[in-house]
């Protein structure tokens, strides 16, 4: 399987690493907004071309998957393209930044016959895995993400995101993977604690789900790593509690005592996210599923912005079923930006 890969970040080259040592799989196209980056990246995985037009790799024969992996702003339209040409795709959390995009990534997918995977890896990790054997039926779960404050990376920054973009698409996600059940409704409180973002950067999250559990995640800008955000999740079913912990990369650096309280988890680290992909490529070869499908990364975007509509309204909001918009047909017409900014700033 010949890969290509959009956006040749810290993420990008930590793909291009665990593609090399996938049976079978190599990189075959490297795409970066900054041209000689991409090339630097070629070179790196001795990938023949590279470009900073997404559309070039799409339409390249040489390409059977595409990993996604770039920071937010219309990567949506990048995946339903893809899939459009025939593409298997990988996507980096979020895979939208509104749940309307984010339905509408999910009608290309279902319309497609090639495969879309989400790379929620803290699902593989043993720790994680234990939990889910352990307590099938959970009655409260609890997860926390923190971050050094994003002043100066762009998953910070409204466009992408903010600290719910990437973190609390995952810290959802673990959430309701844990907890097993459909959520039913949300409700959050949150505001702009530790520096002047355009976006909440601490935000508190309850989730009912239809066992009748109950989810609480935490997420926000008060970590002391730049390198690493840790996280902590805990499951309960009343008579047996266990927990794990971890951290996901979030930084290009960090100092030599960051890196090395990272180090403990970094293999643990390593294996999950190679084990996200081995699952993707063996579902794009058609053997088995993806360890994250398309309808798990739309709920932990419809979950995120229930969050942030729960914020504004100070009300519980029903997570209702998704459905399948036309393909074709314009998603919304507000700014996602604009609709986010004053959200839940009422500390």
């Amino acid at each position: 399987m010949q890969f290509a890969i959009i956006g040749y970040g810290k993420s990008g080259r930590a793909f291009g690493t665990l593609i090399k040592s996938l049976p079978g799989a190599s990189v075959s196209f490297v795409v970066d907004a900054d041209q000689q980056r991409a090339e630097v990246g070629a070179v790196d995985l001795n990938a023949g071309t590279w470009s900073n037009n997404a559309g070039r790799a799409l339409r390249s024969a040489d390409v059977d998957a595409v990993v996604i992996s770039a920071p937010y702003g219309g990567l949506a339209q990048v995946a339903r393209d893809a899939l459009e040409r025939g593409r298997h795709v990988l996507l980096e959390p979020p895979m939208a930044l509104r749940h309307p995009d984010a339905q509408h990534v999910l009608a290309n997918a279902r319309a497609a016959p090639t495969t879309l995977a989400v790379h929620f890896w803290l699902r593989a990790l043993p720790d994680v895995r234990r939990i889910r054997r352990r307590i099938p039926r959970p009655t409260f779960v609890q997860v926390e993400c923190v971050v050094h404050p994003l002043t100066e990376s762009w998953m910070g920054t409204a466009e992408h995101g903010g600290v719910m973009g990437v973190l609390g698409n995952h810290a959802l996600d673990l959430a309701s993977y844990l907890m097993q059940s459909k959520p039913l409704y949300a409700q959050a409180m949150g505001g702009r604690h530790t520096r002047r973002a355009a976006l909440a950067d601490t935000v508190a999250v309850g989730v009912r789900f239809a066992n009748g559990g109950l989810a609480r995640v935490i997420v926000g800008e008060f970590g002391r790593t730049r390198a690493r955000a840790p996280w902590r999740a805990l499951a309960t079913d009343g008579t047996i509690t266990a927990t794990a912990q971890g951290s996901l990369p979030c930084g290009e650096t960090g100092t030599g005592h960051e890196l090395e309280a990272g180090s403990a988890h970094s293999n643990e680290a390593d294996a999950a996210q190679f084990e996200s992909l081995r699952a993707f490529a063996s579902a794009a070869a058609g053997r088995g599923e993806p360890l994250a499908a398309v309808d798990d990364g739309v709920r932990a975007v419809q979950l995120a912005d229930a969050a942030y509509e729960a914020m504004g309204s100070r009300r519980r909001v029903p997570i209702t079923a998704t459905s399948l918009p036309d393909a074709v047909r314009p998603v919304y017409g507000d700014d996602s930006v604009a609709h986010r900014r004053y959200h839940g700033f009422r500390a």
